[in-house]
């Protein structure tokens, strides 16, 4: 049966790559009646030269196809949003008629009008209802955007009545390209290896991307991950995008595995939904535009199935945010291809047989939409005004947030917010809240009653209960334990004083005093003292840092200057000492940091500046593995950080390529989590030489596994034992596991393997106790140690989704964060690895040679919008190499004796 399968998926496909266009549109249309297409429309094949399905379309032609649909339609407008970082456009394409086209502002105005729940409601029969198709998040999904090129064609190019409804009653726009450089990563592959004809075997290289793989965009960032933290150029465009709309139906268009076929939401009722979010969002809107999903599969003959995997519990997917702004997202998953042909399961899965299938959904998405117009802007005005509701019985009605000693992150998070249109107010006064001091300016205040309550709540909230145990991704994403600032929660809104602020001010930086004739300080608690240390080093400015705290200026106005404090002296510099000044006046500007001039190194309090407390930081010249076997989000984070965010050059060095590269020309060496079992004994030996003769290796999660695997450090894991983590510390607080709802819930989180069997191999509920499904833990952290300069508070927020458990250090001084005795803030976690988690090693430094290894048992990158940790990564690139641990007194328990 398979063989028969095989050969007639093979015959179907060589006659779809032969049809001419009429016979394309009817396999792609089989609705659309024989000549019920404007002629003066040309179709994507025609405008291509060659059929949809048997080739993959460049980023470039799919701009200029819908650039032609803009210049011969009037019902058709082209929008570029903005650039990648490999400067290719982002556009979108607004489908509507003519009459609608010329009011786009109007409607627009109209809209926000829909959404605040202080204006009267609108004449729901005027109002057209907002759709967007969103196609390629994910540039190895390859056939969506395909798709996209044919639904364009058709809502512009039908002439049937339905569709001209369609456009008089809605305003459809059409994201062809959400990750425009992974799809070009992407497509180059698989043109590049495909056949002739096609090779259906899952083996063939056509069907294997080489790592990176087109997923994810320049620096490996998951797109469908960003849309609440915005760290992306493409997301941000995105953002701003839908907050001029706020679609009523949003559509994510993917790709899943060969062997499965095509699903729709809803999803799993409750167990993956946010409890934030009305149950009319799931239970009836969801409902609704599913049975016109499956109607028009149901016509094609296609499989789907729904409600059994992926999830709408947080606002970090494409398919999730809008239903956090009054709409409904919906993802689309179909069986991919990955390449013209491959054979599956259920037999051989075609390239065109998916952009097929994501035709038809996305035309029925349109259909329910206008259908059920009525339904979905009534839901959107009662969505909003529910927030109010709902913000008057959450017991927070405002939270306070910001550090004079980091303007530059705390600016860099109310703009967050504001791209979120939340509204911040100016601290009026300076407080003292929670044992933390806000001053006035500096400071701000997020009432939590306002029409974006739910996405407020998502910033700054814990969560800890939960429906399920199992889940599709992080549990934990609230941005304002990421970027580790210090935060209050108030129980009334007497500090909310004054307008919301419209834009984030503009920090400018200086140099307080102007030019010394001695030296300049930089305090480390900015976030962009790292970036202005590495520019003054490019520019051949030699800089010391401070390795314990001091307070210098007049007496009148003592200024305390902490751990990691730059100081640029001017005596001793290759450059005179106008040209010192020149450059810090520039990179003060271009970093925003301030510098205070000093005219003594005369102390008024702490060590002085010639102390030998004060060293001098080599520059730094750092190198990441990267390649088959490394986590390449991992490495996309490291490089983001180091190019984006400090300006430092990193060489990405190919794990295959370790043997023969000369490592004494780098200072740090990184190594993200993956596999590195490609090294040979020979290579690990010339990394542990390369470590004892000074260097600083730098390793995340399992890496750190792996170094110490090898002997290259001597410090110790915390192992699983019985098929569960076992408890092997000395001294061990017990914590219980957070709260679930729900008889499955409660079975699956009491359930262990060494006391239950399960007999349905299909159900793997169980395993969501043994993962850590993305979560948010509280640390404490040695302030004193050089990879935490810059904190100033030992509470420190760390996320974590692996399982590497490092034991704490013998050398005390060698462990710079451990976790607390109960240290979960947000997100699921079960009972054992909690335990397992509880006063463990977060980062731990350990002395080799002349050199020194940083073990980092999570991930302080993660996603770009970790702040608060990838100081920490950043410090150990930029001082490791002045580490020097003293010998402390080892505590040795009878268990490691």
């Amino acid at each position: 049966m398979i063989k028969t399968y095989f050969s007639a998926a093979l015959l179907t496909l060589s006659l779809t790559l032969a049809r001419p266009a009429a016979a394309q549109s009817s396999y792609f249309f089989p609705e659309a009646p024989a000549g019920s297409f404007d002629p003066a429309i040309p179709t994507p094949e025609k405008f291509l030269g060659y059929p949809i399905g048997s080739h993959y379309t460049r980023t470039d032609q799919i701009v200029a196809y819908l650039r032609e649909l803009d210049r011969v339609s009037d019902k058709v407008s082209l929008r570029v949003l903005g650039n990648t970082f490999e400067e290719r456009p982002q556009v979108v394409a607004t489908i509507t008629t003519v009459a609608n086209q010329q009011n786009l502002d109007q409607l627009q105005k109209q809209r926000r009008a829909l959404i605040d729940p202080s204006q009267p409601a609108p004449d729901y029969k005027r109002l057209p209802v907002i759709i967007s198709l969103n196609y390629g998040v994910h540039g190895n999904e390859s056939s969506s955007s395909e798709a996209a090129l044919l639904t364009a064609y058709y809502l512009t190019a039908s002439t049937s009545p339905e569709t001209q409804q369609w456009l008089e009653q809605s305003v459809i726009t059409i994201d062809p390209l959400e990750n425009p450089d992974g799809r070009d990563r992407a497509s180059h592959w698989f043109d590049q290896n495909k056949s002739w004809p096609p090779v259906t075997d899952p083996l063939d290289r056509e069907h294997t991307e080489a790592w990176p793989g087109g997923r994810t965009n320049h620096f490996y960032t998951d797109l469908n991950r960003d849309w609440l933290p915005l760290t992306q150029p493409e997301s941000r465009a995105r953002m701003a995008f839908l907050h001029e709309w706020y679609p009523n139906v949003m559509i994510d268009f993917h790709e899943m595995g060969t062997n499965s076929t095509y699903y729709f939401e809803p999803t799993k009722p409750l167990s993956t939904e946010n409890d934030l979010i009305p149950r009319a969002t799931y239970e009836v809107l969801n409902v609704h535009l599913a049975k016109y999903h499956a109607q028009a599969l149901d016509k094609l003959g296609a499989l789907y199935w729904t409600k059994e995997q992926f999830d709408n519990l947080s606002p970090i997917y494409g398919s999730t945010y809008p239903d956090f702004q009054g709409g409904v997202g919906v993802t689309f998953e179909v069986g991919s291809s990955r390449g013209l042909a491959q054979e599956g399961t259920n037999g051989v899965v075609t390239f065109s047989f998916t952009i097929r299938n994501h035709v038809a959904t996305g035309l029925a998405t349109v259909r329910g939409a206008v259908e059920e117009k009525d339904l979905y802007l009534r839901h959107q005005r009662d969505f909003f005004a529910s927030a109010l509701t709902s913000a008057k019985k959450f017991p927070t009605k405002a939270y306070v947030f910001g550090s004079a000693k980091d303007e530059t992150l705390t600016n860099r998070f109310l703009d967050l917010l504001l791209q979120h249109k939340i509204q911040v107010h100016e601290l009026g006064k300076t407080v003292t809240l929670d044992k933390q001091t806000f001053e006035k300016g500096k400071t701000y205040v997020v009432p939590t009653a306002q029409p974006q309550y739910r996405i407020v709540n998502s910033l700054f909230e814990e969560l800890t209960t939960f429906h399920d145990s199992v889940f599709y991704d992080v549990t934990g994403w609230s941005q304002a334990h990421a970027y580790g600032l210090p935060v209050s929660k108030q129980k009334n809104t007497s500090l909310v004083q004054g307008a919301p602020i419209a834009t984030a001010k503009a920090l400018a930086g200086n140099v307080l005093g102007g030019k010394s004739s001695y030296a300049y300080l930089l305090p480390w608690t900015d976030y962009n003292a790292p970036k202005a240390l590495v520019a003054l080093q490019h520019a051949g400015v030699t800089t010391k840092v401070a390795f314990k705290p001091f307070r210098a200026g007049s007496a009148s106005q003592p200024t305390d200057f902490g751990y990691g404090t730059v100081v640029v002296p001017v005596a001793g510099q290759k450059l005179p000492a106008d040209s010192v000044f020149q450059v810090l006046s520039r990179v003060s500007k271009q970093a925003q940091v301030t510098f205070t001039s000093v005219t003594t190194g005369f102390s008024l309090g702490g060590i002085d500046l010639g102390s030998n407390n004060v060293r001098t930081v080599p520059e730094t010249k750092a190198a990441l593995l990267v390649g088959t076997g490394t986590t390449a989000s991992e490495v996309g984070e490291a490089w983001f950080v180091a190019s984006q965010h400090l300006g430092l050059p990193l060489s990405k060095i190919e794990v295959s390529n370790v043997s023969r590269a000369p490592l004494g020309r780098y200072t740090s060496l990184v190594l993200v989590g993956g596999n590195y079992g490609a090294l040979d004994k020979a290579t690990v030996e010339k990394i542990r030489r390369w470590v004892q003769d000074g260097g600083t290796l730098i390793t995340l999660k399992n890496a750190s596994e792996w170094a110490i695997k090898q002997g290259i450090v001597k410090e110790k894991l915390l192992i699983p034992a019985n098929g569960g983590w076992a408890d092997t510390t000395a001294a061990r607080t017990a914590s219980t596991a957070p709260a679930t709802k729900g008889k499955k819930a409660k079975e699956t989180a009491s359930a262990s393997p060494q006391t239950s069997r399960r007999t349905d191999f299909v159900n793997q509920e169980h395993e969501g106790t043994r993962a850590i499904a993305g979560s948010i833990y509280r640390t404490d952290v040695d302030l004193t140690n050089p990879i935490a300069f810059g904190l100033t508070d030992r509470r420190l927020y760390v996320f974590r989704n692996g399982t590497t458990f490092l034991r704490p250090s013998r050398n005390p001084y060698a462990t710079v964060a451990q976790y607390t005795a109960a240290p979960l803030v947000s997100g699921y976690i079960s009972k054992a690895n909690l335990q397992q988690i509880s006063n463990s090693a977060a980062i731990v430094v350990s002395k080799v040679g002349a050199g020194r290894v940083v073990l980092f048992a999570d991930d302080p990158n993660f996603r770009h919008y970790w702040h608060g940790t990838a100081r920490l990564f950043t410090n150990a690139l930029l001082l490791g190499p002045l580490l020097n641990l003293p010998e402390g007194p080892a505590t040795i328990s009878a268990e490691e004796e």
